[in-house]
């Protein structure tokens, strides 16, 4: 009894590591099919992955996660440890109820690994041998290689940038959309407290305004087309415009000084101007 169930297990071992063999295949460079769906419309979910083994090639892998039901509701997310050089976007497509995963190679690879994972409903089947061609049907997902990406809408690229709703993050986190939130904290250094301290080079008024017709801003402020093209930065923006007020409140008290050494000097000339007898009335 101990001996044929210890050889059904073993059966079952060797049946699900043969399932998920890899098939071995050949692309040239440029939108290639590497597994379809032809049953049921095309409608499943699983997982494919693409992988080359190393030898004449770096070792590379990428991990497609699937999904297509009626019509053309699909989507499609990538995983990756591996920054490929071999292939840099992956996309579900469907032509005639037959739903294909495509890989978009950037060179030729003679020797790529392709494997349909059990996981999954309906799952999909890999290609071997001359990968076919891409396009020619409707797509319902893509997403870009990274480390996880989920149809170019929330991504982790291999440095380490988050983006949201872009493919592209030039930074830490790119967001190309609005952000909601309660508070942000902004450190930033050279905070202008230096404005208020003794010996600040204030510009004199007039000197500003000759800037003001010259820049069309003021003095220091970026300029509008540098703003649409780089956008602000925050922790910045903020040091320019407390920079800009303070000063201003510089200005203002540099005025009021002037207004009531004005006031001061009306008052003597009018005292003077008065009848001596009505000078002792104040």
């Amino acid at each position: 009894m101990k001996k044929s169930l210890l050889f059904i297990l073993l059966l079952l071992g060797t049946a699900s590591l043969y399932a998920q063999t890899p098939t071995t295949a050949s692309a040239t460079a440029g939108w290639k099919r590497i597994a379809s769906i032809s049953s049921l419309a095309g409608r499943g979910f699983g997982k494919v992955t693409v992988f080359t083994t190393g030898g004449s090639y770096v070792p590379y892998q990428t991990d497609i996660h699937w999904f297509k039901d009626w019509g053309n509701a699909g989507g499609i997310s990538v995983y990756s440890n591996s920054k490929s050089a071999y292939w840099t976007q992956v996309r579900l497509t469907v032509k005639n109820d037959t739903a294909y995963i495509e890989v978009n190679f950037s060179r030729d690879v003679t020797d790529v690994k392709i494997m349909s994972d059990t996981y999954g409903w309906n799952k999909a089947t890999s290609y071997s041998g001359v990968l076919p061609d891409g396009g020619g049907g409707t797509v319902l997902a893509s997403a870009k290689t990274s480390r996880l990406n989920i149809e170019d809408k929330l991504m982790v690229a291999f440095n380490g940038n988050v983006g949201i709703n872009t493919a592209s993050p030039g930074e830490q986190l790119s967001v190309n959309g609005n952000i909601r939130a309660k508070e942000i904290k902004v450190e930033t250094a050279n905070w202008p407290d230096y404005v208020l301290k003794k010996g600040y080079p204030l510009m004199s008024l007039d000197s500003l305004q000759k800037e003001i017709n010259t820049l069309g801003r003021l003095p220091g402020m970026p300029a509008a087309h540098e703003v649409e093209k780089n956008g602000l930065a925050l922790g910045e923006w903020n040091r320019l415009l407390t920079e800009k007020n303070e000063e201003l409140t510089l200005y203002i008290l540099e005025l009021y000084r002037e207004i009531k050494a004005l006031k001061e000097t009306q008052r003597r000339v009018e005292q003077r101007l008065q009848p001596k007898d009505k000078r002792h009335k104040y």
